[in-house]
């Protein structure tokens, strides 16, 4: 849900004195770049004076306009739909603050903490325990039947101590085994390929999304399957 005053169609909507003023950008402070990629901008900035990331989807000069703008509105509806969704299913996630489909952008709560990963590489008992959380947060989103569709430990984020999800890009909607296989492939390329304790690290993951999901024997099957396909291909 869209705080109090939001409006999801023409942009930010302020309230001030029992009225919403629905201005283009009257709620959004200063935007720092802080990373530009293929699909997308992130600029940190303030959302009625809270720490906030703006994320803008890049226009592609080899569409066509129309096709263009109408792609980045959709790809933007379904990021912050499935960020709803996960909040509603009980996954951390950021708040998100607005949606603009004019400019095809989102204003979302600033997660501050370390990564994933970087718990990971300094090892220890917060590296295992954080290994059981990711497991649980996972079987928690499989099980809303909302897969991620980039689960690296770059994508999850501690805040005073608690994991949250951000980056909702590639996600999708289904309850479909093989998806949340890829799901489960990914994360374990991920933490296998940039830790020395990975294939530890992601047995843990998986004996805990086992515990918390009832289909989890089958996506794990079918993430096997998927790598054993990888190697033969």
């Amino acid at each position: 849900m869209l705080p109090a005053g939001l409006s999801a169609e023409t942009g930010v909507g302020c309230r001030r004195g029992g009225e919403n003023l629905f201005l283009r950008r009257p709620c959004i402070g200063r935007a720092v770049l802080l990373k530009r990629g293929a699909e997308a901008e992130l600029r940190r900035t303030t959302y009625l004076g809270r720490e906030a990331v703006e994320k803008a989807r890049v226009h592609k000069g080899y569409r066509l306009p129309a096709l263009d703008d109408e792609l980045r509105r959709a790809r933007i509806r379904t990021e912050a739909k499935l960020i709803g969704e996960a909040r509603a299913a009980g996954v951390p996630v950021p708040i998100l603050y607005d949606i603009d489909l004019v400019e095809n952008r989102l204003v979302m709560e600033f997660i501050e903490g370390p990564t994933a990963k970087a718990v990971l590489d300094a090892g220890g008992k917060a590296a295992d325990d954080l290994c059981r959380t990711i497991g649980q947060t996972i079987a928690r989103l499989h099980g809303a039947d909302i897969v991620h569709g980039d689960l690296t430990t770059s994508n999850m984020i501690l805040r005073a101590g608690r994991l949250v999800l951000i980056d909702f890009s590639l996600g999708e909607k289904t309850s479909s085994t093989e998806s949340k296989g890829v799901d489960l492939r990914l994360l374990k390329e991920a933490l296998t390929g940039a830790h020395a304790r990975g294939p530890e690290y992601f047995e843990a993951v998986a004996r805990a999304y086992r515990r918390r999901y009832p289909n989890a024997a089958g996506v794990l099957a079918k993430a096997k399957e998927i790598e054993e396909r990888g190697r033969y291909t």
